[in-house]
């Protein structure tokens, strides 16, 4: 088979824990492979500022976006594709997209949940965000 020149040098995932993060997961994993691409995984770790116990909570959710990254990224090298992962703190869209224009990201991928297919869940949907910030084409996937 024919291999096809990067036409999306590195692909950056955001990734949750969530069904639709999976879903993007293998959309972006299919990509990669497709345009001998690069996969980078972001965990984005966001608490609101005035939480009782914050850095606790913090530290917690943090091993939490660790040990998730790590799991996909050994299940993805161990498929034979190399993987590199990330967690950065903030508000994700704003961290998302700062990530994607500090490492070049020809592509985001990512997971909705679809909160912003409703007028009044528009503007607080990460995706809605991510796609007018972005430096970069974004793909939703559903």
């Amino acid at each position: 088979m024919e291999r096809r020149m990067a036409m999306f040098e590195l692909i950056l995932l955001p990734l949750d824990s969530s069904p639709e993060s999976e879903r993007a997961l293998q959309v972006a994993l299919s990509l990669a492979r497709q345009y001998s691409s690069k996969l980078l995984l972001l965990s984005v770790v966001d608490l609101p500022e005035e939480m009782p116990e914050r850095e606790a909570h913090l530290a917690e959710v943090r091993a939490k976006a660790q040990a998730l990254a790590q799991t996909v990224r050994d299940r993805l090298q161990g498929e034979g594709y190399p993987t590199d992962a990330r967690i950065d703190a903030g508000k994700a869209a704003f961290v998302i997209c700062d990530v994607a224009d500090e490492v070049g990201a020809g592509l985001i991928v990512m997971g909705s949940r679809g909160l912003g297919l409703i007028e009044e869940g528009k503007h607080h949907s990460t995706s809605s965000r991510v796609i007018n910030l972005s430096p970069c084409p974004v793909l939703v996937v559903p």
